[in-house]
């Protein structure tokens, strides 16, 4: 080969290899901007729960919640829930006919609730909750809380009923409110004869 055509074939090479450089160098910029444009808008800013006040201001909605609708206060009741059409419950109890309830936005529960306590029908009036095996998840905006309950007449004792509970909650104006409620009721054992 002459050394003119040995030079050109150099020339298209460096100039190959260089192009190869710089695009790299190019995409590998832009990935470090992508990744930290990303990294910078999903990572929110949190702040520390205070677990125990946490705790202890969702078991005061609960308990304000079954007081209220054992006593058939409906605004207090009303007011432990989240009142959006994102609320939900859904429940199993074979004292009902049809077993399995449920509420889809807030509005038909609180219809359904003050269609009840305006005819004085609401069950187990009086009665007392004992909650057991209780588990939190509490952050900032949200909370899952499950627990077993066992209720009872309140001056005889007698056993009414257990049952698996589920609350999800938010915050709405800086107060935890009842978005989600979860109840399965055991089914009774037969007295023995």
């Amino acid at each position: 080969m002459n050394s003119d055509v040995k030079s050109f074939f150099q020339i298209k090479i460096n100039s190959k290899t260089s192009y190869l450089i710089l695009m790299k160098i190019i995409l590998s910029l832009l990935a470090l901007c992508i990744l930290f444009t990303n990294c910078s808008q999903q990572l929110p800013v949190t702040h520390t729960v205070d677990f125990e006040t946490e705790k202890a201001a969702i078991q005061a909605v609960i308990a304000k919640e079954t007081e209220s609708y054992y006593k058939q206060d409906y605004d207090a009741w009303k007011s432990t829930y989240l009142q959006s059409s994102a609320f939900r419950k859904f429940g199993y109890w074979e004292g009902y006919p049809e077993k399995v309830t449920s509420n889809i936005g807030f509005e038909s529960l609180a219809a359904e609730k003050k269609k009840q306590f305006d005819a004085n029908e609401t069950l187990w009036r009086g009665s007392t909750e004992e909650r057991s095996n209780e588990n939190f998840r509490i952050s900032n905006e949200m909370a899952w809380y499950t627990f077993e309950q066992n209720s009872y007449e309140k001056d005889t004792r007698k056993f009414l009923g257990k049952s698996l509970e589920t609350r999800i909650l938010e915050k709405e104006n800086g107060e935890w409110k009842i978005a989600f409620l979860g109840f399965h009721y055991y089914p009774m054992e037969e007295e023995n004869k």
